[in-house]
């Protein structure tokens, strides 16, 4: 099917894509966000914005205007990228229809008069882009891959209708984003926050949905003095920090508003936050991290009853350097969670073995790592019909591991510095697997039955 024949609102999200620079790796999740941002998704009262955009860009594979580059294990789309072919054709549609604009390399961008709707900056100098972006600008893309770009002066870029801002690999003063009141999207991934005011307010962003600072360094400590204010945006839907970053729950205003909240992370066992667990009902992604010493102690039984109301939670990860009670993993927890499809869990359980019955019937990716378990798990782990991925990391169990029967459609098997001494697949066993990665694995004996030695090649 041809760019023609597509309806309105995908013909928009496949333009959308000319804003990447050639054979740039796009993520699923960061261009469905994007998307949502700039109200390209039509609005299905059945369904998330975020699903729907899901769908939209199936449909782009489908139609075979981009490519998948890989797939999570649950079979939604990780990561995307367009042909050189279908690059250009969204190049050129996108010039022509005023739709996105790319810096320096446009046809006619010095043009005084044009109009400069979605800016895309592919290069180390922003001064061209700074010169013809006006007023009307809603989105601003800079992708910085040569970690050239310095001190991006966003004070005098005066546009005021951004709706998305996404920087990458960059220096980043604060003192623009104040007045921006339509921003929607702000990504500040892997950026160097050098300077904020003592006067600002995250709250100026009073309609943001998705803030994605993951590997942001804050050179300014107002940056992180400033993060409870965040709190009080009650459009948020996506809140994204690294596992080291300053804790954003401290201080957690009393009048702050989560009930929009989808994806958030990493929270710790700090107190001020627990007030808030009525609001948090639309949550699909969780995680928990209380692996430092100097930080409070997750409530696990505030933690229990929190998962009792997160009906529609996806992905559940929980980070502790201490022991992680039974209270957490039992049956009357875990397994009623009939959305769960990811779970990660880092800390020794408090139990001497698992049972498939401690887990969602329908879980499809499964990380464990220094569960401390004392007989073999994989056994039980076997009976998770649904399992494709399973990664174990460190202290898993003290015995040596066995798989006799099951892992009847497990595709990848990560082993990652796993200390038992040998692991054992008997055949048939496994029968779907296509992956298996060890890394920082020397003295672990590894047998495999010959329909799957090939996977040690």
């Amino acid at each position: 099917m041809s760019y023609k024949d597509m309806p309105y609102h995908l013909k928009d999200c496949f333009l959308y894509l000319a804003s990447f620079p050639e054979d740039y790796k796009i993520s699923a999740r960061r261009l469905i966000r994007m998307w949502v941002a700039e109200k390209l998704i039509p609005y299905d009262e059945k369904k998330t914005m975020e699903l729907k955009a899901e769908e939209c860009l199936e449909q782009l594979v489908h139609r075979s205007m981009i490519q998948v580059s890989s797939r999570h294990s649950i079979g939604s789309i990780k990561s995307c990228r367009l042909h050189d072919l279908l690059r250009d054709l969204a190049m050129h549609h996108a010039e022509k229809e005023k739709f996105v604009t790319v810096f320096p390399k446009s046809q006619g961008v010095n043009h005084p008069h044009r109009v400069v709707r979605r800016a895309s900056l592919q290069s180390n100098d922003c001064r061209e882009f700074i010169n013809y972006a006006d007023k009307n600008t809603r989105s601003f893309l800079c992708f910085n891959q040569s970690l050239l770009l310095r001190d991006i002066p966003l004070e005098t870029i005066k546009f005021r209708l951004l709706r998305v801002v996404e920087i990458e690999n960059a220096s980043i003063k604060m003192a623009g984003l104040d007045g921006l009141i339509h921003m929607k999207y702000l990504g500040l991934r892997d950026c160097n926050i050098i300077e904020c005011p003592s006067k600002f307010s995250w709250f100026c962003l009073k309609n943001l949905e998705t803030l994605d600072c993951r590997g942001t360094n804050y050179f300014d400590p107002n940056v992180g003095i400033r993060l409870t204010d965040l709190w009080t945006i009650g459009t948020l839907r996506h809140v994204l920090f690294s596992f080291t970053d300053t804790n954003p729950w401290k201080g957690l205003p009393s009048n702050a508003d989560l009930t929009n909240l989808q994806s958030l992370g990493w929270v710790t066992g700090e107190h001020t936050w627990r007030n808030q667990l009525p609001c948090l009902k639309n949550l699909r992604k969780l995680k928990f991290n209380n692996g430092a010493l100097d930080e409070p102690r997750i409530d696990w039984d505030m933690v229990g009853h929190l998962l009792e109301t997160l009906p529609y939670l996806q992905s559940l990860e929980i980070a502790a350097g201490y022991e992680i009670p039974k209270e957490i993993v039992c049956p009357r927890g875990l397994p009623n969670y009939q959305n769960l499809q990811t779970l990660y869990l880092q800390g020794a359980l408090g139990v001497n073995k698992v049972e498939a019955s401690l887990f969602p019937e329908y879980l499809v990716k499964l990380t464990l790592i220094n569960s401390n378990l004392k007989e073999d798990p994989m056994p039980e782990l076997g009976r998770l019909k649904n399992l494709q991925k399973l990664q174990l990391r460190g202290d898993v169990c003290k015995s040596e591991m066995i798989c006799t029967v099951g892992f009847p459609i497990l595709q990848t098997l990560i082993l990652f510095h796993l200390k038992v001494p040998s692991l054992t697949i008997m055949e048939g066993v496994m029968p779907k697997l296509k992956h298996l990665t060890k890394e920082n694995q020397r003295k672990i004996t590894i047998n495999l039955p010959r329909e799957l030695s090939h996977l040690l090649t």
